[in-house]
């Protein structure tokens, strides 16, 4: 790490970086990123949610350090980043803004998790607090007949008045809550927040926060000499890779970002909901109108532009949709799991609402991964933090709240959390069933010492702590900072090579043993063999190899079962009783046109 003014103008290595999700806890990435970027150029780059904001501020910075022509503009990207936690110990609680529909859902959820008591007493009150004048006009009439028992000294009309008020009230409450949830909400995407700037405030929403960020920190001139948005493309001219993960929960299945096709419209009248001016202009200058009319009569759909115009600024917004608090994404396209006489009709293209990246991947520590690494990728892992486990941070320094594994042993053992009532049995299973299959991988040998965990008081810090006080944000940043200096002063790289290898190798080896007994397995009265499959079978489907591509994927496979039946007679021993499987997985950039799909640069329209 070097101290000099110029502290990020020369890198000497190269690493990959991903980063988890979790709302408010993105606070910690800042300074992890700025203590890796003395040493490290950043290569490829992801994240997911809170992440993908962080991935996307971290490649800004890496563009304007590769395209700038002088030591002080090289420095300048990841100097803004440095100094960010500044600005949000400033200005995060202002970042979630509420629309004038969806601010009473937006206080009652907010009394939720601010208390540490009951959050149904909370949200009751907070309701009663919200709804007061309906509740009013609802006790009204049993008001009347209170004042009308007394003034007649009925005692049963006022008994009667007060039962009325209590009904009234109750009745009243249960239909704006009502309202709040199963009206308000869906019609604002399940979400609170829209992320843009809502009229009357000082400070900017988070969506308007990003979008001026990236510009201010890759600089206002992008290397052609334009001013526009910081796209895709030009982050792909100096070789940095930028990757997050969506969610579209209308095809029940996760996307990379940026999109590997161009099967997606979107609506001007909905992205002007959830974009800046600044982004919407340049992104309808990119994008081809569609000739498709919407239900409601307006024909303002567009084909979103290929990925190298894609400014980065969506790619975060797609990833950041987190249920209830932010408005989801909508993107349109055709549902051709239809048949195909029924594409035709328009009413076959189908909105899609696309939701936050960890709901399917919270910590995609696979995107950049081979067999074997040629560079490290480094994962900052968010954690909640546990004195039990973890030890006391009895002085403040956090030394107990970052670790990075050095021992095979740390890291093995998976903790217990109870499920103690019905908000953490919830909370459990939507945890279960998206990180299980991250957790299960940061753990292997050859994966764990180079993800450094954060570890975080969940009580106060962090995730849906959206009102942080500065003390907190500089606390996490400085979590931040400690997290990247573990990582300079004692990650080894080689010996990341030798534990991946030995987690690999074996495992490659068993598979490669299965092939090899698969592949000299003789033909039977009703099935032939491998080599004849490869070179003499006459397929139904994927038609289109050649003659040549056969014979050479049969001479390939003739010398990986050669290498299998070796295998056979002097098997590899795995070092570790870690169980790893080696087996195909479909991709999140698979096409949702399905195997085989035709590859025009547009979607077909209705009437094609």
């Amino acid at each position: 790490m070097t101290n000099t003014p110029f502290r990020y103008a020369a890198p000497s290595d190269e690493c990959d970086l991903i980063m988890k999700g979790g709302i408010t806890s993105g606070v910690v990435f800042p300074r992890a990123i700025t203590e890796l970027a003395t040493r490290y150029r950043f290569m490829h780059i992801g994240g997911t949610s809170a992440g993908a904001i962080a991935a996307v501020m971290t490649a800004a910075a890496e563009y304007r350090r590769q395209s700038a022509a002088t030591a002080d503009e090289k420095n300048a990207g990841f100097a803004l980043i440095d100094a960010m936690p500044k600005e949000l110990a400033a200005n995060l609680p202002t970042f979630f803004q509420p629309s004038a529909e969806t601010a009473p859902l937006f206080r009652v959820g907010m009394a939720m998790v601010r208390t540490q008591g009951s959050k149904v007493a909370a949200a009751g009150l907070e309701a009663l607090r919200v709804f007061h004048l309906a509740l009013l006009l609802a006790a009204l009439p049993g008001l009347a007949l209170i004042v009308a028992g007394i003034a007649a000294t009925d005692w049963a009309l006022g008994i009667l008045g007060a039962l009325v008020v209590l009904i009234g009230a109750m009745a009243m409450l249960t239909y704006q809550l009502y309202r709040a949830v199963a009206v308000v909400l869906p019609a604002h995407d399940f979400g609170l927040c829209s992320g843009l700037t809502q009229p009357g405030a000082k400070k900017p929403a988070f969506t308007n926060w990003i979008a001026e960020r990236i510009e201010a920190i890759a600089g206002p001139v992008r290397s052609d000499g334009e001013a526009r948005p910081l796209t895709i493309g030009d982050l792909d001219r100096y070789e940095i890779t930028l990757k997050s993960v969506t969610t579209d929960l209308s095809s029940r299945r996760p996307y990379e970002l940026p999109f590997g096709d161009r099967v997606h419209n979107y609506r001007k009248s909905e992205f002007e909901r959830l974009f800046p001016p600044s982004i919407m202009s340049y992104l309808l200058k990119e994008s081809k109108p569609r000739d498709i009319v919407g239900p409601d009569g307006v024909r303002d759909y567009y084909q979103l532009p290929p990925a190298r115009k894609l400014p980065v600024a969506i790619i975060a917004r797609m990833s950041l949709s987190f249920p209830g608090l932010i408005r989801g994404v909508p993107l349109y396209r055709y549902d051709y799991s239809l048949r195909a006489a029924a594409r035709r009709d328009p009413s076959t293209h189908i909105r899609c609402l696309f939701s936050d990246g960890g709901i399917t991947s919270n910590f995609p520590i696979h995107l950049f991964d081979g067999l074997l690494p040629g560079r490290p990728t480094f994962g900052i892992s968010l954690a909640s933090y546990d004195p039990r486990r973890h030890g006391e941070d009895e002085d403040g320094s956090g030394g107990s709240r970052v670790h990075l594994p050095r021992r095979t042993a740390e890291g093995k053992a998976t903790p217990v959390y109870p499920v103690e009532g019905l908000f953490a049995f919830v909370g459990a299973i939507l945890d279960t069933a998206r990180n299980w299959q991250d957790t299960l991988q940061s753990q292997l040998h050859g994966y764990s010492e180079r993800i450094v965990e954060v570890r975080l008081d969940d009580a106060k810090e962090g995730g849906l702590n959206l009102d942080m006080d500065g003390e907190t944000v500089n606390f996490l940043s400085m979590l931040g900072g400690k997290a990247g200096d573990v990582v300079l002063k004692n990650f080894d790289f080689n010996e990341h090579r030798w534990r991946r290898a030995m987690t690999m190798l074996p495992t490659l080896s068993e598979s490669l043993r299965k092939l090899s007994n698969r592949y000299m397995e003789p033909a039977t009265e009703r099935r032939i063999d491998y080599p004849a499959i490869l070179t003499e079978y006459d397929p139904t489907g994927l038609v289109g190899v050649t003659k040549a591509d056969r014979l050479a994927l049969n001479e390939l496979t003739q010398k990986l079962a050669a290498i299998g039946a070796e295998l056979d007679r002097r098997p590899i021993p795995p070092p570790s009783s870690q169980k790893v499987d080696l087996r195909i997985t479909a991709s999140m950039d698979t096409n949702p046109r399905g195997a085989n799909p035709p590859r025009p640069d547009t979607p077909p329209a209705p009437n094609q």
